[in-house]
């Protein structure tokens, strides 16, 4: 039996609902330079890539919610429909990589990091950006996604950070505040 699609059914007030919300701290850590490429893994509408199209031109929102797309697109996004355990690029062609409020979307979370991974340049920054599960407004979210029967899989923010141990070549760092964790992973330079 398919799934529900939650996201194609909220697209049209989707901006409205979750673009309230500043993602000062995301843009800081992430560091995207000119000319730099740029991939939002699970970016529906782009109402977080918008926040970097001054900066760079090379912007691509990854998502398997077709009508959410198309609202990236018409905000001069490009897009490709896919789920993020098999992105359609090939190896080492992002230099920054973000996944927003998406994570404890994915079906297969360790595969998504290792997609993710895949596509990282050397020297590149891959930035999560999840609601801290240990915060008790995000434990009656994760409540309500389990009630509505969505496939949600939060993890601890430190769990987290174990699973993005590309060892030896990352540099992990996290970062919590307000409810929310950024794990930031650096693709160090392979010898």
């Amino acid at each position: 039996m398919p799934k529900f699609d939650y996201f194609n059914l909220l697209s049209p007030i989707y901006d409205m609902v979750f673009a309230q919300r500043q993602e000062h701290e995301l843009v800081d850590l992430l560091e995207i330079e000119n000319c730099q490429t740029l991939l939002d893994v699970g970016g529906g509408t782009g109402r977080v890539s918008v926040l970097f199209k001054n900066t760079t031109k090379k912007i691509f929102i990854a998502d398997t919610a077709i009508n959410m797309l198309q609202l990236a697109r018409d905000k001069g996004l490009a897009t490709v429909v896919s789920e993020s355990e098999h992105l359609p690029f090939p190896d080492q062609i992002f230099n920054r990589i973000i996944m927003v409020d998406t994570f404890h979307h994915v079906k297969d979370q360790r595969q998504s990091l290792d997609e993710m991974w895949r596509l990282l340049t050397p020297r590149g920054k891959m930035v999560i950006e999840e609601p801290d599960i240990q915060h008790l407004l995000v434990k009656l979210i994760a409540l309500g996604e389990r009630l509505l029967l969505m496939r949600s899989q939060f993890k601890k923010p430190q769990a987290i950070v174990e699973m993005c141990q590309f060892v030896p070549h990352s540099d992990v760092k996290l970062i919590r505040r307000k409810g929310f964790a950024w794990i930031i992973i650096t693709k160090k330079e392979i010898d």
